[in-house]
């Protein structure tokens, strides 16, 4: 069995950067709507763009009638320079460690370090990158994920299996934010990143470099966050990609500098040469790509008689057309683009879980004995294959051995412990107790179920009814077990004290989340949203310094409704988990625990009746006993009972409450600068249409009820 888990493909490493791969997505169903209503646009679009494309027929055809007669005269005039260029850096010259930009007429772009300007290079001169040197280039190159751009230069290697950074504007330090060009054991690439690696694109060509030689590498980017939009050129020919990161919907600008010969402080270029290098603010077509690299494709095709092109030829020349000459054709792209970007923001806000994953099959683990159970200790002569316990019935033949096969069998008809598992511990959750009380062993050293026919039934009819969980509790909640009065039995007290037989209803303390939750909800005060990251209420100041490296990172409540998240919601940090909730037997998260211990010790008591959430919530609820119980002690009494027990008060219970409020009356009148102090625990302001003395002694009053063993019970 343990062998289905011994091919886990996480790493098993500590990350700080996020969830640690292998990860899936996931999207809020509003961010589906809103990208369905985008790809609807985007069809649109598209029928538009195929209307354009037949209408500007005429035109083009006259265009490439023009040009014909013009290639006709036998004037060479080379290929055509792509439209868009922002930033061009010939590398020629370096006068004062400067060397030009020819687009941008005031420019900073400096050499720094050892690399070193060569006469000779691709077109005149170029850089040579040496001891970790490089050109950095100021005050250009923010480019963003949702608009396209292209970039890049000619590159010189004396290894074909090269690594390193041809240029790059990247911030290592804040997860890589931003773009480079590098070369991947001799394989020309591209990261575009606003995290590093669930918010980015990185494609990596699978045709390397030629050693020695000259190399035209080249970047085009549709904007779309995808890596399907991201095409990587080796001397003007688009390459097959290996796809490594794709998935990008965040901001790349970062306020490092552009560099060439590295990204900011890694991936050296050491050895490399680079010439010209170019940036466009748009993406450029393939055929522009060639006529960058010195050969001209459109041009010949232009030089054809019209009547004697082939189909391809003249699709060639009409995607040209419409690409750098046709208006309104240009217009509907950039629509498209933009609709396309509306795709990618909706995954701005995603989150995603870390999964499992498998090995893949050239890396998949062997399982063997280990000796004496020690991990280090594997017994290679005795090989393990995956397979399921022989007293269990057997995995089907047409399933996998793997962790698919192991879901499936788990999940089969004749299981016989999946369901029963699962229901008995529904039950527990609802009666106390499991029907078999060791909910972690079903085995011969486990517990007999105490109604072994209903634990039959409950699992028989949980599977036979598609294993739906709000089914089967609604079930339970219903039933006249859990419907039963949870008075003590008198004749039952020899017969069944611990209650085995189910006579009476189950009462038991309420776990420590429900007991924050049930006072901020008879407060008012519970926000009910349902998803989203984890909240940091209230608790003690300091706590994390004693668990964090160098006092690094310090607890911060925080403000607003986030505060009033139920508890399920309250981050979790395992090396100091929250005080509040773990004085209520909270486990700390460090393993799976199947059955919480239940204890009512003075530490419970000194957390509800003093730390701050609870003292706020007090405060709140006596706002609103006097708000909503009417005008008298007995209706507010009432009021307040009926919130947090479902039953007005009894005799004894008036008595008594009545006598402390009107001693916390007293006290407040007397003092009531104790009675402000009281007011203002807790973030969230006090009504002060209310006098501040009453309030105040309702507030103790409003705490006791809080604290009534009824109130923190569940019967």
């Amino acid at each position: 069995f343990y062998a289905f888990f011994n091919n886990n493909a996480d790493p098993g490493m500590q990350t700080r950067r996020g969830n640690q791969a292998p990860v899936i997505d996931v999207v809020p169903p509003q961010q589906l709507q809103q990208k369905a209503e985008a790809e609807k646009k985007i069809a649109d679009i598209q029928k538009r763009l195929d209307a354009r494309r037949k209408a500007a027929v005429p035109d083009f055809e006259k265009w490439a009638e023009d040009q014909f007669l013009e290639a006709s005269t036998g004037e060479e005039t080379g290929p055509v320079e792509p439209a868009g260029l922002t930033a061009h850096l010939a590398l020629d010259t370096f006068e004062k460690n400067l060397t030009p930009d020819s687009v941008r007429e005031k420019s900073d772009n400096r050499l720094h370090g050892k690399a070193k300007a060569q006469a000779t290079g691709k077109h005149g001169g170029s850089l040579k990158i040496e001891g970790n040197g490089f050109v950095e280039v100021k005050g250009f190159g923010d480019l963003e994920w949702n608009r396209p751009f292209s970039y890049g230069c000619w590159v010189r290697t004396h290894n074909g299996n090269a690594n390193g950074c041809i240029l790059g504007k990247m911030n290592e330090g804040n997860s890589f934010r931003g773009y480079d060009l590098w070369l991947q054991n001799g394989q020309p690439g591209a990261h575009i990143i606003h995290k590093w690696q669930d918010n980015a694109v990185k494609v990596v060509g699978k045709k390397k470099i030629k050693a020695k030689e000259w190399n035209h590498i080249f970047v085009t980017y549709d904007g779309s966050g995808k890596a399907a939009g991201t095409r990587v050129y080796l001397n003007g020919q688009k390459q097959e990609h290996n796809v490594e990161a794709d998935g990008l919907s965040g901001t790349i600008v970062t306020p490092k500098p552009l560099r060439l010969g590295r990204r900011f402080n890694s991936s050296f270029a050491n050895g490399m040469e680079i010439d010209d290098v170019r940036f466009y603010d748009r993406e450029l077509t393939g055929p522009e790509v060639q006529a960058l690299t010195g050969s001209d494709p459109i041009g010949p095709l232009l030089a054809i008689a019209p009547a004697d092109r082939k189909p391809e030829q003249t699709k060639i020349l009409l995607n040209h057309y419409l690409g750098t000459l046709d208006k309104p054709y240009q217009k509907l792209v950039d629509e498209r683009r933009k609709a396309e970007a509306a795709i990618a923001a909706t995954q701005k806000s995603k989150v995603n879980s870390m999964i499992m994953a498998d090995n893949p099959a050239n890396k998949m683990r062997k399982t063997y004995v280990l000796m004496r159970g020690q991990y280090n200790s594997p017994d290679k002569d005795k090989e393990i294959p995956a397979g399921t316990p022989a007293f269990l019935p057997s995995m089907g033949e047409e399933d996998p051995r793997n962790r698919l096969g192991m879901a499936r069998w788990l999940m089969g008809g004749d299981h016989p412990l999946t369901a029963r598992v699962t229901v008995n511990r529904y039950w527990q959750t609802l009666f106390g107790r499991g029907i078999v009380t060791t909910p972690g062993d079903f085995g011969s050293q486990g517990a007999w179920p105490s109604h072994p026919e209903l634990l039959d039934w409950l699992a028989s009819d949980f599977r036979d009814n598609g294993w739906d969980v709000k089914r089967t509790l609604k079930q339970m909640v219903m039933s006249a077990a859990y419907r039963q009065s949870s008075n003590f039995r008198t004749d039952l007290a020899e017969k069944d004290p611990a209650n085995v037989l189910m006579a009476r209803a189950p009462r038991f303390r309420i776990l420590g989340e429900f007991v924050r939750d049930n006072a901020l909800a008879a407060s008012g005060l519970l926000v009910k949203n349902f998803g989203g990251p984890g909240v940091k209420p209230y608790q003690p100041p300091g706590l994390w310094v004693e668990v964090s490296l160098s006092g690094g990172r310090r607890f911060v409540a925080d403000k607003g409704d986030k505060l009033y998240r139920r508890s399920l919601y309250t981050y979790w940090r395992r090396s100091s988990p929250q005080p509040a909730l773990m004085a209520f037997d909270t486990p700390t998260r460090e393993k799976c625990v199947l059955e919480r211990q239940r204890t009512n010790t003075p530490m419970q008591a000194l957390v509800t009746l003093n730390d701050i959430q609870f003292v706020e919530a007090s405060r709140h609820f006596a706002k609103r006993i006097l708000k909503e119980g009417g005008d008298n002690f007995n209706s507010r009494l009432d009021h307040a009972f009926l919130l947090t027990t479902a039953r007005p008060a009894d005799d004894l219970r008036r008595e008594v409450l009545r006598e402390a409020l009107a001693e916390q009356i007293a006290i407040f009148d007397e003092h009531p600068e104790r009675a402000k102090a009281l007011l203002e625990v807790g973030d969230s302001p006090r009504d002060t249409t209310l006098n501040a003395p009453r309030h105040a002694a309702w507030t103790v009053v409003a705490s006791m009820i809080l604290n009534l063993d009824e109130t923190m019970n569940r019967e």
